[in-house]
């Protein structure tokens, strides 16, 4: 039986410079970096082949039978399809041939050789292992993911910190670029959604040399209010607004500005509109003429990859609760960098820009790829008489 591998290959070397002439200073990326979240990636697979191993029926495989073959013969609920499927496509995504016995599997070395480049790592492999724990009792309808999951409040805790640089990686590339885009307006008039426990807030606050006001909004009471008192707490002289705001909604009748903000701002939250154009759209109408929308998100390298950042996500009914698009976004979650040029294009934004360039980068990396996706409401036209 053959083994997975535990390792990654060195970083390559090419993707330095072109991360560093994006835009982006300092670069938030690095060797280290890079190498630990492939190996977060690497043990994704892991954990992917060790559920169908307790999932999928090893005749049906061995057959090559087809994935709602598969399914029927667990007897899963309907809810877990898009889950399942996502598990075999992260195996054919790899190169596995599941006709052949499973590959052996090595989680715990996978674990131990990121831990060694960064330490700080522990709340991704956390959050992964509590997301595979639940795939089987999901699948059978024992739980819904998204109560099970969403619920552990020290698992996000955690999760959403600057202190655990898988996820700060998001919030660095988001400040650089609110940062690069601020400069022009003048103190920085901020509405952030979707802010969860600040861990963003607190990254942008940190890169503006001068903010009018900064408004931020959570639609969870739990990490809204645990944001209110980190962030007032580190930032006492920031004028600051926090609120509840569903990016699903009418956001200027919930309390937003229409045309009040030099930045929008928002973290992994953009992905999950059910209607993508229409919260651009919302975006769109509260920004002042000249100002811009900075989101960091994952970047799906192609349409339909099955990328490892998304296994936690894979058993939440509320990530694929979304209006998919052949152009757009065909599956839920991430979109590509193609699926958000067009979003903000049918949403009327211009100077449209992923930044790194992801379309770029995933020559050198078949994995999802972290960016700001930016996009400028339009100037008014001057009128002469």
């Amino acid at each position: 039986m053959l083994a997975l591998p535990v390792d990654v290959t060195p970083p390559d070397p090419r993707l330095y410079p072109p991360l560093a002439a994006a835009g982006l200073s300092p670069d938030p990326f690095d060797p280290v970096q890079d190498r630990a979240c492939k190996l977060v990636d690497l043990y994704t697979l892991h954990v992917a082949i060790d559920l169908l191993r307790e999932l999928a029926d090893p005749g049906l495989l061995a057959r090559g039978a087809s994935a709602d073959d598969l399914f029927a013969k667990g007897g899963y609920v309907a809810a877990f399809r898009p889950a399942f499927g996502w598990l075999l496509g992260r195996a054919a995504a790899a190169g596995l041939d599941l006709r052949a016995p499973l590959p052996r599997t090595d989680r715990a070395a996978v674990r131990a050789a990121c831990l060694a480049v960064d330490p700080s790592y522990v709340p991704a492999f956390t959050l992964i292992d509590e997301a595979a724990a639940l795939y089987p009792r999901v699948a059978c309808g024992e739980t819904n993911g998204d109560r099970a999951l969403l619920m552990k409040a020290s698992l996000w805790v955690a999760y959403f910190d600057n202190k655990n640089g898988y996820y700060a990686l998001n919030n660095r590339v988001v400040a650089a670029a609110a940062l690069a885009h601020a400069a022009e307006a003048g103190p920085a008039r901020v509405l952030e959604v979707g802010a969860g426990l600040g861990s963003a807030t607190e990254a942008v606050l940190a890169s503006l040399p001068a903010v009018e006001r900064y408004h931020v909004t959570e639609p969870l009471p739990f990490f809204r209010k645990r944001a209110e008192r980190r962030v007032r707490a580190a930032h006492p002289g920031v004028p600051l607004e926090f609120g509840a705001l569903d990016v699903n909604g009418g956001w200027v009748a919930q309390g937003a500005r229409a045309a009040g903000y030099s930045l929008v701002v928002g973290v992994n939250v953009f992905h999950l509109a059910r209607d993508l154009v229409a919260t651009l759209r919302e975006a769109f109408e509260v920004l002042e003429p000249g100002g811009w929308l900075v989101a960091g998100e994952a970047i799906r390298p192609q349409p339909h990859a099955c990328v490892g950042a998304e296994l936690p996500f894979q058993i939440l009914q509320s990530y694929h609760a979304v209006a998919t698009d052949p152009e757009l976004r065909p599956t839920p979650g991430f979109l590509t960098a193609e699926g958000w040029t067009e979003a903000l294009m049918r949403a009327g934004f211009s100077e449209i820009a992923l930044v790194p360039d992801a379309a770029r980068l995933r020559d050198l990396w078949e994995g999802a790829i972290t960016a700001a996706v930016c996009g400028r409401r339009p100037r008014a036209p001057r009128v002469t008489s």
